[in-house]
């Protein structure tokens, strides 16, 4: 009797042991994913828009156009696929991107239902649609599904090969459109006289109908304010007739979660954009996330801070698409409206609210536009100006920045209009346009563009300067065109790297001086050269404050310049310097520091403690002999020289007084 009891305790302690070994073992090692996408710049292709690299895998009949001359034609198929990337890493490379974020890999649905008037359209180019959940992409890929898979597989190693992470745009809220009717009236179509390709059911196991909530479209009318009902709503109901999974099923959440984590296995893809994150609780996402072990960053497509930040974080996802800021990035950079109008959607609102993520603002995926949305140069009028001085923005500000494809080729909306709604039309051109016959008409991988010469450029500050990849973000100015900040490393290996940032959102220049942030230890006399034009320098006065000079729509990006002589504080006394009202001396001379004689980039104003006496205090190479004068500026710019020869200077070691006559 006791060795009886003997074995079933020791029985009772092995069971228990495993299961803390398998808890152990299934159980993430950190509360969010183990991979972080801080530090990365994306590149977003829309895999069938990039490039047709394999003919042979296009789709066959209607289904496939070449042309881009309607609205309907870019509902089609036209050809691009995963050869098509894998000849173009090259060019992404050259932009200096270290990720790309891809289409849907799974095979999609070719044509959709009929819709009220019987007509069936293709809905198979951009992926969302899915079919079969276990199957590579046919038209990406090739027929035969085990060769399909390795040729995504040939990419994502090639990408790795390149230092390139790759993002699989994954689809776990849903299937294609299949099922008609709800409730217990759900069911597929029997019909015949379909268009040839049909497929009237996803693929098994997903054929199954109680995997489905099967309660209709919803309704985006009442999906504000948001409230637990309506949010509830966004869950369980239909995302534009895409039949959507019951998570509550476990049969289907296992395999839908099956599917996605075998992608992923099987080509060591190293992160996941997550569609459609709005219309699935961010518990399941999280989970998710875990089970896959890499980053994820959702789509929910709202610009409320506060109903978003519930995606994001320890219980959510790393990061989300940062659609709030998107918006302000197009009002503020695209429309000119107010940096500081905390009324409305700027950027000034919606950093306020950045303490709502906790550690995670720097995950948030930020963007200027998508495939979802009108192409910035279209919101921009066409201002390529205005288009880049949003990219510098894009690129220094807190966030992991992406870029659609095609944005370095200076092209908005393929018919230059803005596109109400859903933009999913005339945003999403090829990249190589073609006749009717094929024929190429424009090829729009051209690296000699200003504009991917500027992201080129971006990107390798980025990687010169770690703060501008996850620095800490604090703001130093905003007016109503005027908006600078600060990107610093508060702790770690680049403790104390600092840039500013400061951007002009309006015609004619702007000068503004500001105090750098209480943080900051950028010190008095530090020469800051603008790292987008090397010959423009300023430098932190003796109060500690910058003094910054932007054209219309102008970004400069300021850091320490490693390369500048010792400084020396020089004070300059003007006597006799007469003024009207409105007016300020100034200094102009042969340095950076004085402006090269550019009298809008002059040391100044001088303060004027007792009149007609000024005096001015600037930070110049010491050793060097310079030139300069006084000059006075009416608040027009109207200015007027001092007469006479120009004065010399040679700087001392130690501190120097000046004093002139005007």
């Amino acid at each position: 009797m006791k060795l009886s009891k003997m074995k079933k305790l020791r029985r009772y302690l092995f069971c228990f042991l495993c299961m803390i070994l398998l808890s152990v073992t299934l159980l993430p090692a950190n509360a969010y994913a183990a991979t972080s996408l801080r530090g990365e710049s994306i590149y977003q292709i829309m895999v069938d828009r990039f490039y047709d690299g394999d003919s042979g895998n296009n789709a066959a009949g209607e289904a496939f156009r070449y042309t881009e001359n309607s609205q309907d034609d870019f509902r089609y198929m036209h050809g691009g696929d995963w050869q098509g990337i894998i000849e173009k890493i090259p060019y992404i490379k050259g932009m200096g991107y270290t990720a790309i974020w891809i289409s849907p890999v799974s095979d999609p649905q070719l044509w959709g239902v009929p819709d009220a008037s019987g007509k069936q359209w293709p809905t198979a180019y951009h992926g969302y649609n899915v079919f079969d959940p276990n199957r590579a992409s046919r038209y990406f890929g090739t027929e035969d599904p085990d060769a399909s898979k390795a040729k995504l597989k040939e990419l994502v190693d090639l990408c790795h090969q390149n230092d390139i992470k790759v993002i699989f745009d994954i689809v776990p809220n849903h299937v294609g459109d299949y099922l008609q009717g709800t409730g217990s009236d759900a069911h597929y179509l029997t019909d015949t006289g379909l268009k040839e390709g049909t497929q009237l059911k996803p693929a098994a196991p997903f054929d199954n109908i109680s995997w489905y909530h099967n309660l209709g479209d919803i309704d985006f009318s009442k999906e504000l304010p948001h409230t637990p009902e309506s949010t509830q709503m966004l869950e369980d109901h239909d995302l534009g007739g895409l039949d959507d999974i019951d998570y509550h099923n476990p049969d289907a959440k296992a395999a839908m979660f099956g599917s996605i984590k075998n992608w992923f296995d099987e080509t060591g893809a190293d992160a996941a954009r997550v569609d459609a994150a709005k219309c699935m609780y961010p518990s399941d996402i999280n989970e998710l996330q875990n089970l896959l072990n890499v980053a994820t960053f959702g789509e929910n497509f709202d610009m409320d801070v506060n109903f978003i930040k519930d995606w994001v974080g320890d219980n959510g996802e790393t990061g989300m698409l940062d659609f709030p800021l998107f918006q302000a990035i197009v009002n503020d950079f695209a429309k000119g409206q107010n940096f500081n109008n905390t009324s409305e959607i700027s950027l000034q609102s919606i950093f306020d609210q950045d303490y709502l993520y906790g550690t995670h603002a720097n995950d948030m995926v930020t963007f200027i536009d998508n495939h979802d949305r009108n192409r910035f140069l279209t919101e921009a009028g066409g201002d390529i100006s205005k288009l880049q001085n949003a990219l510098t923005f894009l690129f220094t500000a807190r966030g992991i920045p992406v870029v659609f494809q095609g944005t370095e080729q200076n092209r908005g909306n393929a018919n230059g209009q803005l596109i109400d709604g859903i933009a999913d039309t005339w945003n999403r051109w090829s990249m190589v346009t073609k006749d009717a016959d094929g024929n190429v008409i424009n090829d729009y991988f051209n690296t000699d563009t200003d504009t991917y010469q500027l992201i080129a450029r971006l990107n390798s500050l980025r990687r010169q300067y770690p703060a501008l990849q996850d620095g800490t973000q604090r703001e130093m100015w905003t007016s109503t065109h005027f908006y600078a900040f600060s990107r610093r490393i508060d702790s770690g290996e680049n403790e104390g790297q600092e840039l500013i940032c400061a951007f002009r959102n309006a015609e004619g220049a702007e000068t503004v001086t500001m105090s750098v942030r209480a943080e900051s230890t950028l010190a008095p006399g530090t020469v800051l050269v603008n790292t987008l034009d090397e010959n423009d320098r300023i430098a932190v006065s003796s109060d500690r404050k910058v003094t910054i000079t932007l054209n219309g729509n102008q970004s400069k990006i300021y850091a320490p310049d490693p390369a500048s002589s010792q400084l020396s504080k020089v004070t300059f006394t003007i006597h006799n310097a007469a003024t009207a009202w409105g007016e300020n001396i100034y200094i102009a001379g042969n340095t950076p520091e004085l402006g090269n004689w550019n009298t809008n980039l002059a040391a100044g104003p001088a303060t004027c403690p007792n009149y007609p006496t000024w005096t001015l205090t600037a930070y110049l190479p010491v050793g060097q002999t310079i030139e300069f004068k006084a000059i006075r500026k009416d608040s027009n710019g109207k200015v007027t020289w001092q007469n006479g020869n120009n004065h010399t200077y040679t700087v001392p070691a130690n501190e120097g007084n000046v004093e002139i006559n005007w």
